[in-house]
C-alpha cells in the first residue's frame, strides 16, 4: 500500500529518465495511517496555496522527518519544488535513500507524496532564492544530465560535506545550489562536478552542522544501518566525536549568507 501511494504521481529519474534521520527515505511497506494521509494532504495543500501566492520559478522546501531536537535540528530533508508547465502542479525533485540501503535515486513527485513519509511534524521550511539565482537553479534542476552529474548513488546519511565518496540527499541539493551560485557569479569555467561544487562551497564559507557522536554511537550506527558510515570523515574530527554533515539548517544559513535577497518562512 505504501509503495503504491508513493508511486502515484512519482517518477524515479534514474529509471524513468536517462532519511532516515537526516535525509529522505522511501522505505516502509506498512499501510499509512488514515490520519497521516489526511495530514500529508493538508500540508501539501497549505504549501500549494503559499506557492500559488508567491509564484517562485523554483524554491526549496524542508520537511520534519523525525525528532532531531537532541542535535539542535528541526528539519531532516530538503527538496527543490517548481511548477510543472504541462500539468500546472507543483512538483518536488529530490534524492531519496532506498529503504535504509546504501543506495539512492533521484525522484520527482507531487507535494502530497513529499509529505507522505510518516513525518514527525507536518511543518515545512520554504526557502525562495533571489530571482537571479532562481533562473540559474531552474535551468539546472530542469536538466536531467546536470542533476545526475551531482548524484553519487552510494548513500551515507551522515556523509562528510567535502568528500565525493558518498552523498546524502541534503548534500546533493546543496551542491546543485553551488552550481547555480557559481554561474550567477560568472565563474569561468563554471562548476560542473561534485569536486568543484565542494571547492566552491569552501571558498564561499559554507559551514556544515556538527553532531556530537561518541564512538559507541558511531559503532552501533555502522553495524546496524547500511546507510550510515564514517570512513569519509577526517580522522581528527571523527576521533574527537565530531561529525560534520549537510543539514537543512546549514543549507538555509548558507543561502541567506550568499544570497541576501532570498527569503524563508515556516509553513504549518
Amino acid at each position: 500500500m505504501r509503495a503504491a501511494l508513493r508511486s502515484m504521481g512519482a517518477l524515479v529519474l534514474c529509471a524513468g529518465l536517462a532519511g532516515s534521520a537526516l535525509a529522505g527515505t522511501a522505505c516502509s511497506d506498512a499501510p499509512p495511517k488514515p490520519a497521516s494521509v489526511q495530514q500529508a494532504f493538508q500540508a501539501a495543500y497549505r504549501m500549494h496555496q503559499r506557492l500559488e501566492v508567491l509564484q517562485p520559478r523554483i524554491a526549496l522546501i524542508g520537511r520534519v522527518g523525525q525528532d532531531l531536537s537532541k542535535y539542535g535540528l528541526r528539519y531532516s530533508h530538503i527538496a527543490f519544488v517548481q511548477k510543472d508547465a504541462a500539468s500546472g502542479q507543483w512538483r518536488t525533485t529530490h534524492l531519496l535513500n532506498a529503504c535504509n540501503s546504501n543506495q539512492s535515486a533521484l525522484w520527482q513527485e507531487g507535494l502530497a507524496n513529499f509529505f507522505l513519509d510518516d513525518l514527525f511534524a507536518y511543518e515545512a521550511l520554504l526557502i525562495i532564492p533571489s530571482a537571479a539565482i532562481q533562473e540559474k537553479l531552474q535551468a539546472i534542476v530542469g536538466n536531467n544530465e546536470r542533476i545526475k552529474s551531482m548524484h553519487q548513488p552510494l548513500y551515507n546519511m551522515l556523509a562528510y560535506p567535502f568528500s565525493e565518496k558518498y552523498e546524502n540527499s541534503n548534500q546533493w541539493a546543496l551542491e546543485l545550489f553551488a552550481m547555480a551560485l557559481s554561474q550567477q557569479a560568472g565563474i569561468n569555467p563554471p562548476v560542473t562536478t561534485r569536486q568543484q561544487a565542494q571547492q566552491w562551497l569552501k571558498l564561499t564559507n559554507y559551514v556544515p552542522s556538527t553532531l556530537k557522536l561518541n564512538a559507541l554511537t558511531r559503532l552501533g550506527a555502522r553495524v546496524f544501518k547500511a546507510n550510515v558510515t564514517f570512513d569519509d570523515h577526517p580522522d581528527a574530527r571523527r576521533f574527537a566525536d565530531l561529525i560534520d554533515t549537510v543539514t537543512v539548517e546549514s543549507i538555509a544559513t548558507y543561502i541567506k549568507q550568499v544570497d541576501g535577497a532570498s527569503t524563508s518562512e515556516v509553513i504549518r
